[in-house]
């Protein structure tokens, strides 16, 4: 069975069993939440339908990452981004949803220019949603090629079909990109310690409501001072790595299931759009 990789990420759980998480914008049971809860219901039942596009595709197949609903309805894929703010984060208005589909198509296409093929708006009338120009635009979703299983790094590593060939390929594409990329003094501040304790200080924030539950008091305070004492030990690396223009504007989540590989073509894809500091 065809797969996209967004598709693979973590959660596969009915898109409507989770709605009522997906925003902070107003508190549990308030109108204004149930009003949005409805709407990403009928938006997901529409989405759900092979009816609802162009293509007419056999079946319509909804997975789930933490952050984004995704329609596999071959050969195409639709990713919608939930209407979400998690501080790192920030999808919880349409015009915001829009522009990071938009950064989504433009940095992904640095490394798989033939997979994102674009934004795509979905409208709403009073007849209902459509891809058609009819109504308002209600949501945006990024389109892109459908890739197919069986060739994403994970899967092949677990059948032991990774070897040195194929890291040799990995490496070729991404020193290719690597390279491409240009220095930039605004982008190269990020490699400094202050800039990069940023994104870990705002991690140790975020997970501290969670010590005792799924963090020991313990493992919290030795990860955050072996992080800490990293920093402050390592000046001089972390300098040097600014002097040596090593800081660029990478991918940011690059690990195996991101990477694609068949005997024809790699498609390294799903590189960080919602927050730019993560991919220096």
């Amino acid at each position: 069975m065809a797969s996209s990789g967004q598709a693979r990420e973590r959660s596969t759980s009915s898109g409507r069993a989770r709605l009522r998480k997906c925003s902070r914008a107003a508190p549990p049971g308030a109108p204004q939440a149930q009003d949005q809860t409805d709407s990403q219901e009928r938006l997901i039942a529409f989405l759900e339908s092979p009816e609802s596009y162009p293509h007419s595709p056999a079946e319509v197949r909804l997975m789930q990452t933490h952050i984004s609903w995704v329609f596999i309805a071959s050969p195409f894929v639709f990713k919608v981004k939930k209407p979400m703010e998690l501080g790192f984060l920030d999808f919880s208005t349409l015009e915001k949803r829009r522009h990071f589909c938009q950064r989504e198509l433009e940095l992904n296409r640095r490394l798989c220019p033939d997979i994102y093929l674009g934004v795509v708006p979905i409208y709403e009338s009073a007849s209902g949603f459509s891809f058609n120009a009819e109504g308002e635009i209600a949501e945006y979703s990024v389109k892109m090629r459908q890739l197919q299983s069986g060739w994403f790094l994970s899967q092949l590593l677990a059948k032991g079909l990774v070897g040195e060939k194929e890291i040799k390929r990995v490496i070729c594409c991404l020193h290719r990109f690597y390279e491409s990329e240009k220095p930039d003094p605004e982008i190269e501040v990020w490699g400094t310690p202050e800039k990069l304790k940023i994104s870990t200080d705002e991690n140790f924030v975020q997970v501290e409501p969670f010590i005792g539950r799924t963090i020991s008091p313990v493992a919290f305070e030795t990860i955050r001072h072996f992080t800490n004492q990293f920093y402050a030990g390592n000046e001089e690396l972390f300098l040097e790595r600014i002097k040596e223009h090593r800081i660029l504007d990478c991918h940011g989540d690059l690990h195996l299931d991101h990477i694609h590989l068949t005997p024809e073509a790699i498609t390294i894809f799903d590189c960080i759009e919602f927050n730019d500091r993560f991919r220096f």
